[in-house]
């Protein structure tokens, strides 16, 4: 029986090892957008990684009024590109596959006001 059970432990630790192992080794993958550029304007911001692979948006933290289903609201908002953009070159695609905008004032959605800071980040590979 104490066999069996020196078994089922090396086993299970040798797994647990193994386990380690792989989790402390891997790293990022290499296709990541990359040599990122954020326009930033007093109304938004734009985006473009001309170099690597993925796709990416672009976020900016926006301060004014806005239109909510309970009614009008003021003060801080964010807003978002409307698309997952292309990292790379793609000379084929229009700038808004590749320079994804988050702007502050969108007249559809009701909202007008000013960036107050944005962001870049990855979406999905």
């Amino acid at each position: 029986m104490t066999a069996i059970w020196r078994r089922i432990i090396s086993s299970s630790a040798l797994l647990g090892l193994a386990a380690a192992a792989v989790v402390a080794t891997a790293g990022s993958a290499a296709a990541e957008p990359r040599d990122c550029v954020l326009d930033r304007s007093l109304t938004g911001a734009t985006g473009f990684c001309p170099g690597g692979d993925g796709y990416f948006t672009v976020e900016a933290d926006c301060i004014g009024v806005f239109v909510t289903p309970g009614g009008v609201g003021v003060g801080p908002y964010r807003q978002s590109s409307q698309r997952n953009a292309y990292a790379g070159p793609h000379p084929e695609m229009d700038a808004t596959q590749t320079h994804p905008r988050a702007e502050c004032n969108e007249f559809i959605t009701g909202h007008f006001g000013i960036a107050t800071d944005a962001r870049l980040y990855e979406t999905f590979r």
